[in-house]
């Protein structure tokens, strides 16, 4: 007699326990841009986005918000990311001055302070500024096509988000610029079709307030139709053409693959078609976003709040969509005698090579202007003359012209009195470190009492810093500590602790009498309830099963069927088994996600 559970001893969909830039690539800063604002000295600094080291958008806003939202449990460092973190603070080193050119790079150090380093001895920044006009940059007329996600998962605030981003975009459009919709949910098509702004702002406002909800989520044929969209638009368009997508990024018709999407992306962008990817809802893929956003003239953002797409855009549309600068960007640093580089900070780790000399050359897509300047930074190991830690060097080619640009910098001698941004970045990576660490250990392990230990002497250190603008950060820290005591205080945390070694990302290596799982599929066990298996072979390739699940101490219940599941943690892999049929499926922690 199989044993059916009952639904009172299982956490639920609705239980407390939910889900759980330069800076690069990353879930909430913006995505690289410049300010809309009159302030001429926030013209003058670029940041080079990248992709994400980890899925996420360009800021920590959609970890910022599981994190408040989830107090009942330390959140996924899923959507944790240094580019992101970076990329939420103006961190504009001084300048030389008297740059003439499209980039100038100026490099200066610090003593090295770092716990996750403890054997670094030298931290370097580089800035960067430019010389060009930003306000030429920012005017030029764009043609936009908004793809729209309009599937049931968007229903709520989430449309009502996109509606005020859009109308955001309308308010600061006018003169040659051209706008048109492109919808997806159950079925795909054009909602509006491309024209000028100038003289149809009410039919374009009609039509944005007109679009609603409908079915699922197939986000490969809104990108398809926006594309195709795009190109027919080049010819008349009078500047630059870009996609605006709006969606939670959780495809779960068509193919769903990030190959499929990043396919689209990349041929997009060598037609000149700019992508710029808008992250709305809670359920937010930053993954998947992050990868599509990578693609050269791409950037990503995220909105965490009711009112927040009105803020994005006041401040950064013009930047979003008109903002690039540069394409193809080379960044070589390369350590003086007796150094060695040991990390770089703000770009993705798997695009860095390392040259004989022990030079580090990261290769980057498109920088943007941006109204927050940013930076890329190193950690140095060694002894040596510190007045001359080493050299950095920059080559790219101007979007505008397609010439190719260099500059060089000797890294500056440390200073007795650093520059607060320098030392405010190295602080952030400091959080960054100890805040994944924490999080990824409890993940894995269940052991809140180390990481409550890490938060408790991480907020101390920050607090300790002096350092003006870290209140946020501290106001983060310390709600990541104040969770963990109080999952330390819970008497009945037990589950709590299995649940967060159990959600994550997993890959099938064994099963045995279950159907629509093979080998080598994907699995996410996600905090917010739901089972999601990727097929990765035959006929069903690319497609994903969607289904809810409860859990409790011992046994696992994947909803509608009768599949009740003992499970057992060893390592990197989970077993989940029933001794009564012999159903089984044998899953190993993915780590390339």
């Amino acid at each position: 007699m199989r044993f059916l559970p009952n639904p009172a001893t299982f956490l639920s969909t609705g239980s407390a326990l939910a889900c759980l830039m330069m800076g690069g690539g990353a879930l909430a800063q913006d995505s690289g841009a410049a300010v809309v604002e009159d302030d001429e000295d926030a013209h003058s600094t670029i940041i080079v986005t990248a992709t994400m080291r980890q899925g996420g958008a360009q800021d920590i806003k959609h970890f910022r918000s599981i994190s408040v939202e989830d107090a009942e449990t330390l959140p996924s460092p899923a959507s944790l990311t240094l580019e992101g973190l970076l990329g939420e603070h103006d961190l504009s080193l001084p300048g030389k001055g008297g740059c003439e050119q499209l980039f100038c790079i100026n490099a200066q150090a610090i003593a090295a302070d770092l716990t996750s380093e403890p054997d670094a001895s030298v931290f370097v920044g580089l800035g960067f500024e430019t010389g060009v006009d930003p306000e030429a940059y920012r005017q030029r007329p764009v043609s936009l096509i908004a793809v729209v996600d309009r599937s049931g998962s968007m229903s709520g605030q989430p449309i009502e988000r996109v509606k005020e981003g859009l109308r955001a975009a309308l308010k600061l459009m006018g003169g040659k610029d051209r706008f048109g919709i492109v919808i997806y949910g159950s079925d795909t098509r054009v909602h509006l079709p491309v024209m000028d702004v100038e003289g149809n702002k009410d039919a374009i406002a009609q039509a944005i307030d007109a679009i609603t909800i409908d079915g699922s989520t197939y986000m490969e044929a809104g990108m398809k139709l926006g594309y195709a969209t795009a190109r027919e638009e080049l010819e008349h368009s009078n500047g630059t053409t870009r996609l605006i997508l709006f969606s939670d990024e959780n495809a779960n018709v068509g193919d769903t693959s990030a190959d499929g999407f990043m396919g689209q992306a990349n041929t997009g962008a060598e037609a000149g078609i700019g992508l710029t990817s808008i992250g709305v809802g809670r359920i937010f893929d930053g993954r998947l976003a992050s990868k599509i956003s990578s693609v050269k003239g791409g950037n990503l953002f995220f909105v965490a709040k009711e009112g927040g797409a009105g803020e994005l855009f006041e401040k950064e549309f013009r930047n979003m969509v008109n903002g690039e600068v540069a394409r193809d960007v080379a960044i070589t640093i390369t350590p003086a005698k007796g150094f060695r580089i040991a990390n770089v900070y703000g770009v993705p780790e798997n695009i860095d090579s390392r040259g004989a000399n022990g030079s580090v050359t990261a290769s980057i897509g498109s920088a943007f202007l941006s109204s927050n300047g940013g930076g890329i930074y190193a950690s140095m190991t060694g002894e040596g003359d510190f007045d001359a830690p080493g050299l950095v060097a920059i080559t790219y080619t101007d979007t505008l012209t397609g010439g190719r640009g260099e500059d060089t910098a000797q890294v500056a001698a440390l200073d007795a009195n650093p520059p607060a941004p320098l030392r405010m970045a190295q602080m952030l990576v400091e959080q960054y470190e100890v805040m994944n660490a924490g999080l990824t250990a409890y993940q894995q392990t269940g052991d809140a009492k180390a990481a409550q230990a890490s938060f408790a002497a991480l907020s101390e250190r920050m607090n300790a810093s002096g350092l003006s603008g870290l209140e946020s950060e501290i106001a983060l820290v310390d709600g990541l500590n104040e969770t963990s005591m109080r999952i330390l205080d819970c008497k009945t945390c037990a589950l709590q602790a299995r649940l967060g070694q159990v959600v994550g990302d997993w890959e099938v290596r064994r099963y045995a009498g279950v159907s629509d799982i093979s080998r080598g599929d994907f699995v996410e066990i996600s905090a917010d309830m739901e089972f999601i298996t990727e097929r990765n072979s035959g006929r069903d390739r690319g497609e994903n099963i969607w289904q809810s699940y409860q859990i409790n101490e011992k046994q696992l219940y994947i909803e509608g069927t009768k599949l009740v599941f003992h499970y057992r943690l060893n390592g990197d892999t989970l077993r989940l088994r029933n001794a009564l049929d012999g159903t089984m499926i044998l899953l190993k922690r993915r780590t390339d996600t």
